[in-house]
């Protein structure tokens, strides 16, 4: 869990996960559909990033690895899209705006860290804003897939801590999904993920 680590395997020519979109990011863009600005955190090297731009939102990147931000404006010049990039852990970081919608994948922190994330991804919501986001969920290690993910369990994300950490009456979509992930050389083969839309409330 540290950045240059990060920069390390971000550093290789190729994209680690891929140029496409997260395939859950993709399917859920009907929810953004109102929607002008996104953030996405742990943006890595700008997969989805670059895709919303191209669906003409503003958006804004969020990672510590300053070699992963490198190649997330590459490749929104490859693509010929704008993104905003800003290099910081997401734990430390105290952005004073809101966006429209935040979205998430596979940004795994441990335990006690995680309440400090929901939280923050709460607070930097507009008033009826969403969350889109996928973790893998323990059964990613108990069950024996490969196709990717933290080393164990205990980094991964259960739908039980999402119902805790999320007021319910704000959930949309929450599913266990054992599906194939076919992202670049990080993530290939079947995984099991847990899955997140959440509305903001604009009471």
């Amino acid at each position: 869990m540290n950045p240059e680590r990060w920069d390390e395997r971000f550093a290789a020519p190729e994209f680690w996960y891929g140029t496409r979109p997260n395939d859950f990011v993709a399917q859920s863009l009907p929810y953004l559909e109102g929607c002008t600005t996104v953030v996405e955190l742990g943006a890595g090297e700008g997969r989805n990033a670059v895709f919303l731009a191209e669906q003409g939102l503003t958006v804004t990147a969020v990672d510590y690895s300053k070699q992963g931000l490198q190649k997330v404006q590459k490749l929104a010049e490859q693509r010929g899209v704008s993104v905003e990039t800003i290099c910081a852990d997401v734990l430390n970081w105290q952005p004073d705006r809101q966006w429209d919608a935040v979205v998430m994948t596979f940004l795994h922190l441990p335990p006690s860290d995680r309440p400090k994330l929901f939280a923050l991804v709460q607070r930097i919501l507009v008033p009826g804003g969403y969350v889109i986001a996928e973790w893998f969920r323990p059964e990613q290690r108990t069950r024996g897939f490969t196709s990717g993910g933290p080393p164990t369990p205990e980094l991964m994300v259960t739908a039980s801590e999402l119902q805790y950490h999320f007021p319910q009456s704000g959930i949309l979509h929450l599913a266990t999904p054992v599906r194939r992930l076919d992202e670049g050389p990080g993530h290939q083969g079947l995984g099991a993920t847990v899955q997140l839309i959440w509305r903001k409330s604009t009471e």
